[in-house]
């Protein structure tokens, strides 16, 4: 008798004890017209990031950690560079900006190339090859998600030739989104901070 009414309790225990657990995750989202964005932080320091939009559809998991209870820190898993430069000298009097993705696929691009005076040259819809006269101490590549790559400061004075590989998906790397509790403003890939919140979602089962 004693035994059938362990399990009778276990029974109706147990969904009380699947939603705590549901409901002690972290997952914060975003819902518009053809837009939603999602990010769920694990109790295990992990994340689960989500965007879908009317043509584009990613998701990234990476580690996360909380600074000043007031930024939360993403990082990738693997963690991927989101700009490699190898940079040259060749027998020309322009520079050549060769830009690519990671795996070689040639690209439609934005460049935007800036002077030692910070003035900035922009050269739209441009396709594997960038050529060009002038000095340039530092560039940054657009692609057609609008995903920003870092800024690249040149580092050979009489480079003239750069070979450029873009990573096509997006990459979190010790990128800072403000945290509020309930909700978190999240950095878009234009690198700059959204005008919307991902607010905290309560889950059931």
């Amino acid at each position: 008798m004693t035994k059938i009414i362990k399990i009778l309790l276990g029974l109706l225990l147990s969904p009380l004890i699947l939603y705590s657990q549901n409901a002690a995750g972290n997952l914060y989202t975003y819902k518009a017209p053809h837009y939603y964005e999602s990010i769920d932080l694990l109790e295990d320091g992990s994340f689960v990031y989500y965007c879908k939009s009317e043509f584009l559809k990613s998701e990234i998991e990476g580690n996360w950690q909380l600074r000043n209870d007031t930024i939360l820190v993403l990082d990738s898993k693997p963690q991927r560079s989101k700009i490699v430069v190898f940079e040259s000298r060749k027998r020309a009097k322009r520079n050549t900006f060769q830009i690519r993705s990671t795996d070689n696929r040639m690209i439609n691009y934005h460049l935007y190339l800036i002077t030692p005076t910070e003035d900035t040259l922009e050269f739209k819809d441009q396709f594997d090859k960038t050529v060009v006269s002038g000095n340039f101490s530092s560039f940054y590549v657009v692609d057609t998600k609008g995903q920003y790559s870092p800024t690249y400061e040149i580092v050979g004075s009489k480079a003239n030739f750069f070979e450029i590989l873009i990573e096509g998906k997006r990459v979190f790397e010790n990128e800072y989104w403000k945290y509020y509790g309930e909700y978190i403003i999240p950095l878009g890939t234009d690198g700059k901070y959204s005008n919307y919140k991902l607010v905290k979602t309560p889950t059931t089962l």
